[in-house]
């Protein structure tokens, strides 16, 4: 819903921090979730909010069609596609409609199909797509170890999303 990304960007900035340059980080350089690698010509070190904010809007809410998913659902979306891409965020969402016998093909694309399985009033969605991303970050760890560092702070954010996600329903 359009009047939630203000909120939902409020809660995804929380998460993610200000300026960073982990050496473990695949992202490498980033700033409130915005990465060099993802953004080249921007200014990492002096991004503003109001300019990581655009970028968020632009090229994530939109993407995720945030304004046309049920409202706390496109807050779990939107975090989703910040935190694991917009690719993934739309899986997520298809693993968890299907579920509900959606019988979607699981390619990403949020797209008109996607869209119309989401069943109106489902509390659960969001719990389930939140699942789907902790399988996802075991899954990392488990194929990688060198990114255990992190598994223990990407826990910690799914349990402040499941938290957040209240405030919307």
């Amino acid at each position: 819903m359009e009047r939630n990304f203000p909120k939902s960007l409020t809660f995804v900035l929380a998460c993610e921090g200000g300026y960073v340059n982990h050496p473990s980080d695949r992202g490498g350089e980033t700033n409130m979730g915005i990465t060099k690698a993802a953004y080249p010509n921007e200014d990492i070190r002096n991004m503003t909010v109001v300019r990581a904010g655009e970028l968020y809007k632009r090229d994530y809410w939109d993407r995720v069609r945030g304004d046309q998913l049920l409202s706390g659902v496109d807050y779990v979306v939107f975090d989703s596609a910040v935190n694991h891409g917009v690719g993934n965020a739309g899986k997520f969402l298809q693993r968890a409609l299907n579920r509900y016998g959606a019988n979607l093909n699981v390619d990403g694309i949020i797209g008109p199909q996607t869209i119309r399985k989401i069943p109106a009033g489902n509390g659960m969605l969001a719990c389930d797509i939140l699942r789907e991303r902790d399988i996802f970050y075991r899954k990392i760890v488990a194929q990688d170890r060198s990114q255990e560092i992190f598994l223990k702070g990407w826990l910690n954010r799914l349990a402040r999303v499941s938290e957040n996600v209240k405030e919307f329903v």
